[in-house]
């Protein structure tokens, strides 16, 4: 009789393979992870849904409130408008991925930066608020990025393994 070989048994993958990860996860890990999967995504629709229900009304709206502000010229404002979006797509995406995480959370907390510049230019303090908690979320994430788990830097990182 002729000796059949069995395949080797491949290797979990896709929910199957993201349940053992979650049990082998530290709390932190876990926890670190929904914050910026969830940040990511929150940032990413941001700019996703300006640019899908119409960037140039969105940013006409915005430029409005900012008429009536002595330092910034329009032209910036309009400007801003008209790139936010894109950058939000980007760095959303990069951060719900955990792709170049450090310099995804880094050139986050910029762009916070640069919106809490805006509306303190325009006395708008309920926003700066609100802003202000992005800033809470980003400075964690950079500080805990040790925690950074279920992330495309970490696959990158492993060595590999047949």
């Amino acid at each position: 009789m002729a000796q059949v070989e069995i395949a080797p048994s491949a290797k979990p993958f896709g929910l199957t393979a993201l349940i053992p990860a979650i049990a082998s996860a530290s709390d932190l890990q876990l926890a670190y992870s929904a914050l910026r999967i969830t940040l990511g995504m929150n940032i990413f629709f941001h700019g996703a849904m300006r640019l899908i229900t119409g960037l140039d009304a969105w940013a006409a709206t915005e430029a409005h409130l900012f008429d009536k502000q002595p330092l910034l010229p329009m032209w910036s404002v309009s400007l801003f408008l008209h790139v936010l979006p894109f950058v939000e797509v980007l760095l959303g995406a990069l951060t719900f991925l955990g792709l170049f995480t450090r310099w995804a959370l880094i050139a986050g907390s910029i762009m916070i930066l640069l919106l809490v510049f805006g509306n303190d230019t325009r006395q708008d303090w309920n926003t700066v608020g609100n802003n202000m908690h992005y800033v809470i979320y980003y400075v964690g994430l950079i500080a805990a990025l040790r925690y950074n788990a279920f992330a495309l830097d970490t696959l990158k990182s492993r060595p590999h393994r047949d």
